[in-house]
């Protein structure tokens, strides 16, 4: 299931995303227009597919990996370790399952050339500072903030299990378990009090994004 991860995806949605800036400045030439044109909506629709097949393999591959780390106690740091890195890649291709056009977004700052990617900063910085914001900018933030608020709730999540995995190694005198996944439980909840920060203020994470940096 592990090498199926990897290998199906693209296999099942074969294609690319070099077109993507392209299908972009088109679709915000029209930004009165929420509508995607048929070249990006294959685009969107593709990334939808690939994060669907991810999810699809992910799941059972971390139900596996959970059991095994349950069931063979000299093993269970290691399985226990595969089972975190199957959950943070779950939680990675929900988002571009939910968000697709989302996480096409970083495509653009390394895929624009430079007059083009200036005068979209320009565009998007002066509607969202004097308004009005085009149909088209508002599906890139719904899209962005769509992103992290399911990041934000899986990461919510994680941390619940990781904490009731640090109380259940407590009780039963493990104590460097009780305190690796306190510890882990630490980091996401960080990670998700970052992403519902960026949920209540989206502009200036989008401009990020756009400019190349996360």
């Amino acid at each position: 299931m592990a090498a199926a991860f990897f290998l199906v995806p693209p296999l099942l949605v074969p294609g690319g995303f070099g077109d993507f800036p392209r299908d972009f400045l088109a679709y915000w030439s029209f930004g009165d227009r929420a509508a995607f044109p048929p070249g990006l909506q294959h685009l969107v629709d593709r990334q939808f597919g690939y994060h669907l097949v991810r999810v699809l393999i992910a799941v059972p591959l971390l139900a596996v990996l959970v059991a095994l780390a349950g069931r063979l106690r000299r093993f269970r740091l290691l399985f226990g370790a595969f089972a975190l890195v199957a959950a943070v890649l779950l939680v990675e291709n929900v988002q571009g399952a939910v968000s697709p056009f989302g996480t096409l977004l970083p495509l653009l700052a390394s895929g624009l050339g430079k007059p083009d990617r200036a005068a979209l900063l320009a565009q998007v910085r002066d509607q969202l500072g004097h308004g009005p914001v085009s149909p088209a900018l508002r599906v890139m933030l719904d899209e962005y903030v769509r992103w992290h608020l399911v990041k934000a709730v899986l990461c919510g999540l994680l941390a619940a299990a990781l904490l009731g995995l640090s109380v259940a190694a407590w009780r039963r005198r493990h104590r460097w378990y009780c305190l690796l996944t306190a510890l882990l439980a630490a980091a996401a909840l960080v990670v998700a009090a970052a992403d519902v920060t960026t949920v209540a203020d989206p502009d200036p994470g989008l401009l990020s994004l756009l400019q190349g940096s996360w």
